[in-house]
């Protein structure tokens, strides 16, 4: 999104010259919907893996990054993965999940990313970041429960499991109210004046136990032994429009066109009442899967050196299907949308 200001400039009545000055949206925080990764994950505790974050606590935490070029069978693929089954905020095709709260006594996970330039001191800052609680069953038990103070914190320095970030009560922005929609992502968003020259932001819960409100359910099965929140789509900008919503009108970040000469392919028609066709610049060897929105397959199919092919629709439900296509060495992966007519 940009804004243009046209300005005249006008002397002795007569006009002399009209010209724009465009301001574009600027968000400080590099790699900010997790899209761009140097490995894919094949497990958890492996943030490292998302381009610029790092693991900001404890050796022993273990802060998961999730990315559909992740086979299913590592736990840790979009949009089903072991602890979760859920769709990215903008579709697109990755995010992190962090334990907020933990039985163990201020058990936290933090990771961490140094800003594309530093906070200048008295300017205003517009915070905003997605999350969305997390629930799953296995072994005949419940995980997951509600908590609060899932935020944000900016810093002058970098922490490390070496040198991990402080509980300390404090976050330049939080949810002091409980977050216990399991389904929807939930935008939390505030400003700051910046009074330091802060170079990184990083992620979790700041404030301590005593300081922490969780809502355990009443179960047999629920172990409620921790809070478990997946962030998406984080940003520090000068811009309030872009923090309060206008990050959701963006592409994501590393996503496919409908044609890109890097991933050499295109589907069409999208929407579609039956068929879609994908086509390939190049053959191709690669994996297809389309599932509907609560992460089932409903088809696959194994691609080899084919220019393209075509997935029938019609006898599928209506309603928005995710196609992951993926290469023969699942260095990457795509995941486009597709609507069902």
């Amino acid at each position: 999104m940009k804004y243009h200001l046209k300005i005249f400039l006008v002397t002795n009545g007569l006009l002399l010259v009209a010209f724009n000055i465009t301001f574009g949206q600027t968000n400080l925080v590099p790699n900010f919907s997790f899209e761009q990764n140097t490995i894919c994950p094949t497990s958890y505790d492996q943030i490292q893996y998302a381009t610029g974050w790092s693991k900001y606590s404890i050796a022993s935490s273990t802060p998961d990054y999730y990315n559909a070029c992740a086979p299913y069978s590592s736990g840790v693929s979009v949009p089903k993965g072991g602890f979760c089954n859920q769709i990215p905020h903008r579709g697109c095709n990755a995010y992190t999940g962090l334990i907020t709260w933990g039985s163990a006594g201020n058990d936290r996970e933090y990771i961490g990313i140094q800003l594309s330039s530093p906070l200048v001191i008295g300017q205003k800052y517009f915070l905003s970041f997605y999350t969305v609680m997390t629930e799953s069953y296995a072994g005949g038990n419940y995980f997951g429960m509600p908590s609060n103070n899932i935020g944000l914190r900016l810093s002058t320095v970098a922490y490390s499991s070496s040198n991990p970030a402080p509980i300390n009560n404090f976050a330049h922005l939080n949810s002091s109210m409980v977050i216990s929609d399991s389904v929807n992502w939930t935008r939390i968003a505030g400003s700051i004046i910046a009074d330091s020259a802060y170079q990184y932001v990083m992620l979790g819960n700041f404030f301590d136990d005593a300081n922490t409100t969780t809502v355990p359910y009443a179960c047999g099965s629920c172990l409620n032994v921790q809070s478990y929140y997946l962030y998406d789509d984080i940003c520090v900008s000068t811009d309030s429009l872009l923090a309060n919503g206008g990050i959701d009108a963006l592409s994501c970040t590393v996503s496919v066109p409908e044609f890109s000469s890097e991933n050499k392919m295109s589907i069409f028609p999208n929407p579609s009442s039956d068929f879609v066709k994908i086509s390939f610049q190049d053959n191709q060897r690669s994996e297809l899967v389309l599932m509907d929105v609560f992460g089932k397959t409903v088809y696959s199919e194994q691609v080899n050196n084919l220019s393209s092919t075509t997935i029938d629709l019609s006898s599928y439900p209506k309603g928005m299907y995710v196609l992951k296509i993926i290469n023969q060495k699942r260095t990457q992966a795509i995941c486009k949308k597709i609507t069902k007519l």
